[in-house]
């Protein structure tokens, strides 16, 4: 956060700076991604003016208060800018702001579709991988269900003992067993 102290007719002490240091430190609360407060602190005659400027992240707030003493108009307008943040703050979490943030959203999202559907794909051939398998062995039916459950494979080829047809077992998404003859 970048905090900018200027003083108009009068000399910035370390005890001011630091009380409004102290000050800001609850600004923070409400707006975490805080980024530049410009305060300008005015001596005219008896007139004590403070004014805070306060930029974060979608929202620019300011207050404006003159009294007495300076530590009473700092203090005034650290409370002004406390309520307009807090105001903000809610408006922003009001059903209607989440409305309006989601339609702004869906709205981006849907300009970054037709922008990525304006660009025309490049088309991408799929690769045939070889993939070396042992020899189908000689089993039964029951015999590859065993073999298919010890090794946690999808799907197992295997040559019927019977009949030495080659036959493809797998695992169904229902939980039972499909039987592909070749």
């Amino acid at each position: 956060m970048q905090i900018q102290i200027t003083g108009h007719h009068m000399e910035i002490t370390p005890a001011l700076k630091g009380f409004i240091q102290g000050k800001l430190a609850k600004l923070e609360d409400f707006f975490p991604k805080l980024r530049k407060v410009s305060i300008i602190v005015t001596v005219e005659k008896y007139r004590h003016t403070a004014e805070i400027h306060f930029h974060a992240d979608g929202a620019e707030l300011s207050a404006k208060k003159t009294t007495k003493d300076m530590y009473a108009s700092i203090e005034e307008a650290m409370s002004a800018l406390e309520q307009q943040a807090s105001k903000h703050k809610d408006r922003l979490h009001t059903s209607g702001g989440l409305r309006r943030t989601a339609a702004r959203i869906e709205r981006l999202s849907k300009r970054g579709a037709a922008a990525a559907a304006a660009k025309e794909p490049l088309e991408v051939k799929p690769k045939v991988i070889k993939v070396k398998m042992a020899a189908a062995k000689s089993l039964s039916v029951d015999e590859a269900i065993a073999a298919l459950e010890a090794s946690g494979k999808a799907f197992l080829l295997f040559r019927d003992a019977r009949a030495g047809a080659v036959h493809l077992l797998f695992r169904r998404e229902d939980g039972n067993y499909g039987l592909a003859e070749a």
